[in-house]
């Protein structure tokens, strides 16, 4: 029982979705082959694979494995937790697993795409020029071609609402080093490891503006 799933994000909670995720295609699965899990004999299951392939613009590996016994509190029952859900997370953006890319066509026609909208980006074209420009480019190579031409405004709709998602979190992170980082400067302010002008300058901010934190 293969699970797939794309993500332009590597979220550290994707086991705990992964396990709701698995339980209700076992739950559809056992239903659907009238499964009797009070029966005294071993029903078979097929085995559960969760693949995410990833191909978000932040720098990642190649591959890593999220766990959910990570999330886990520690107790001195951890070791014998009754649950655990893995997930393989295959970076797939080009330059990445090569091989992989290789061996299946399709994955990497997709992550050419997604790589030539990145590219229009980065030469000032906004994002849905960019997209655009991606589906002809792609078109006329003979690159998804035609799922391209025959789903352009659902890849369009599709590609925009996953770029948003990816600038929306990149900007919380950012947002959130922000105020790590304002925390940090009025410790040492406040335990007089810092002058005030220190603070603001480190801060990037005027010694008013900084003042008005405290």
């Amino acid at each position: 029982m293969n699970l797939y799933e794309h993500q332009s994000t590597v979220n550290p909670n994707m086991p705990v979705r992964g396990l709701f995720y698995l339980a209700r295609i076992y739950q559809n699965y056992i239903k659907k082959m009238d499964l009797n899990i009070y029966s005294s004999g071993q029903i078979p299951l097929p085995v559960p694979v969760y693949v995410v392939f990833y191909n978000g613009g932040k720098a990642e590996d190649e591959y890593q494995e999220l766990k959910l016994s990570d999330a886990f509190m520690k107790s001195e029952f951890t070791g014998q937790a009754a649950l655990e859900c893995n997930v393989m997370v295959i970076n797939i953006n080009l330059g990445h697993n090569e091989e992989l890319l290789e061996n299946c066509k399709i994955l990497w026609e997709y992550a050419y795409f997604v790589n030539e909208v990145r590219e229009n980006q980065k030469h000032g074209f906004s994002i849905e020029e960019a997209v655009r420009k991606a589906q002809k480019n792609c078109i006329e190579q003979d690159i998804l071609k035609e799922f391209l031409k025959k789903n352009s405004a659902e890849v369009k709709d599709v590609i925009l609402e996953e770029f948003n998602q990816e600038q929306y979190e990149e900007g919380l992170r950012k947002e959130g080093q922000m105020e790590g980082r304002k925390e940090t400067l009025i410790n040492l302010y406040r335990k007089h490891l810092l002058t005030l002008e220190q603070a603001a300058e480190e801060y990037g901010t005027t010694v008013e503006e900084f003042q008005k934190l405290l």
